[in-house]
């Protein structure tokens, strides 16, 4: 026989929920899931790794379902407590996703495994096996920088993360999601003896003195239903509620009949509508979802004002994977650029998904009075590259829009001009400044490299980030700066105290996963 016939890569997010409070909010928080990831080696780099979902091959004449279930099942024992593995409750088919190079043509599929909730369960780490990380860090290192994702993996987490975006405004679509497979929400398993006709059987297991066959002759002929109606929801797990959703009243009823004298039919030509009338409903659609996005598109200030003191979020992304500040850098809006830095504290370097940065979109442009703006922020990172490794400068050169000279001539100046400088105390008080050459994309890593620590002394210490109350270590992708200007947020969902009381700050420190055979040597 000859080998099954292969369906291509299968790509397999495993997500699991933080608490059951989750399942039952309208509000999609990235930070209420976590997801299953896989460390590899980046290829040519030894020491540098990058994150990718679980991947296999799906082989022809199996069952797509149990065989991701059993992949996903094999995968995680080794991390799992008596290696039991997790067991996924079933397998949705979220989007396939077309290749490029080599397999350009051909498509890889997404496939969702809800798995149960978090409980206190301590999973071993096992090199080369997969790891839980929070949704909400992983989206915001994918949405900033693709050095630490595979490309694929980059585009399908975004994809991932607008699809529960979705579900979540679906009532009983996330509880259903998360709810029990078919097989642990049986209870009780009763047979009818007169359908139990499975080789082997005998008369005595009837505990009846007809055969099964006799019995089910007898059931046949008393049974004369012409239809049979099932009702799907007997017996199920689905909330449902009593109060009425919505009430459609004929504003017509009672009338009596119309005059069908007065209806005009239209002429045929009109009955098929125009595609320019689609593509009108899609824009009047995309106005009412994204009001801060049109306001930074249309320069609004005073709706852009508004929209900001209402806690809108200043990095949601768009149907086209756009935040408010990439229209407004890209339109011009030099005053809605300037408060969505401001007063909306939002991240120069939010990439869309296309993974270009604000600085991108506004040298592409060529407006330089917004490109002057990007590059005196602090935060800015001004050798940021986008998904084709082009710098702002490059995009600038290329478009030549605008005043393109104007805004070529900053950017070139800006790459000679000082650094940004971070405090990095050490724990007797004394404290090194290190330049940020990335801004707010600066990694732990690379402030580890600008410290000019000697390599033996680097495996025994990294960045904390502390204030009064909490003290948390940084992994080396991490990037220090946003998780100081997101410090109210991490401290108010890790504790009970008031966050405006904490100023945190970096410090050197001892790496907690020194193992002790070495600590023991220094």
């Amino acid at each position: 026989m000859g080998n099954p016939e292969n369906l291509g890569d299968a790509y397999v997010a495993v997500i699991r929920p933080k608490n059951t409070a989750s399942l039952n909010s309208r509000e999609y928080r990235a930070k209420s899931y976590e997801i299953l990831l896989l460390e590899v080696p980046i290829e040519g780099q030894k020491k540098k790794r990058k994150k990718v979902l679980l991947e296999t091959q799906l082989q022809g004449g199996t069952e797509v379902a149990q065989s991701i279930l059993d992949y996903v099942l094999e995968a995680t024992k080794p991390i799992s407590p008596a290696n039991q593995g997790i067991k996924g409750k079933r397998v949705v088919l979220m989007k396939k996703f077309p290749l490029d190079g080599e397999k350009a043509g051909q498509e890889a599929s997404l496939y969702i495994v809800p798995t149960v909730v978090k409980d206190n369960t301590k999973y071993a780490y096992s090199p080369g096996c997969p790891v839980f990380y929070c949704l909400q860090d992983i989206m915001r290192v994918c949405s900033e920088s693709s050095t630490h994702f595979a490309t694929l993996t980059a585009r399908m987490l975004i994809a991932l993360d607008k699809w529960l975006d979705e579900r979540h405004t679906q009532s009983h679509s996330i509880p259903a999601l998360f709810r029990p497979s078919p097989l642990e929400r049986i209870k009780t398993n009763v047979i009818n003896p007169a359908y139990a006709i499975e080789p082997g059987q005998t008369e005595s297991s009837l505990h009846m003195g007809y055969t099964a066959l006799e019995i089910k002759s007898k059931m046949l002929a008393l049974e004369k239903a012409d239809v049979c109606i099932y009702n799907p929801l007997f017996g199920s797990d689905l909330q449902y509620t009593n109060r009425v959703d919505k009430v459609v009243i004929n504003p017509y009823f009672g009338l009596g009949a119309p005059d069908y004298s007065k209806i005009q039919i239209p002429k045929r030509e009109k009955w098929q509508r125009s595609m320019s009338s689609v593509t009108e409903d899609k824009e009047h659609q995309w106005v009412d979802d994204f009001p801060l996005h049109r306001s930074a598109c249309e320069g609004d200030s005073d709706l852009l004002s508004h929209l900001l003191d209402k806690k809108f979020s200043v990095n949601q992304l768009d149907s086209d994977h756009w935040a408010p500040i990439h229209y407004a850098c890209w339109y011009g809006k030099v005053e809605a650029t300037r408060m969505l830095l401001e007063k909306g504290k939002c991240n120069p370097n939010l990439l869309n998904g296309q993974l270009s940065s604000p600085l991108h979109f506004a040298a592409g442009g060529g407006h330089a009075e917004i490109v002057q703006i990007l590059l005196n922020h602090p935060e800015i990172d001004r050798h940021i590259t986008d998904q084709q490794g082009r710098s702002p400068l490059n995009v600038c050169e290329e478009n030549k829009q605008n005043e393109w000279e104007e805004a070529a001539k900053l950017l070139k100046e800006a790459i000679n001009k000082p650094y940004e400088k971070a405090r990095i105390y050490r724990m007797d008080g004394s404290y090194r400044s290190v330049e940020l050459k990335h801004g707010n994309n600066t990694t732990v890593q690379q402030i580890m490299e600008g410290m000019r620590l000697s390599q033996e002394t680097q495996q025994y210490f990294t960045i904390w980030i502390c204030s009064e109350n909490l003290s948390l270590q940084l992994k080396p992708y991490h990037k220090p700066l946003q998780h100081i200007r997101d410090w109210p947020e991490i401290f108010t969902e890790l504790t009970n105290l008031d966050p405006q009381r904490e100023t945190s700050q970096l410090f050197l420190r001892r790496d907690v996963r020194l193992p002790l055979e070495i600590e023991k040597k220094v």
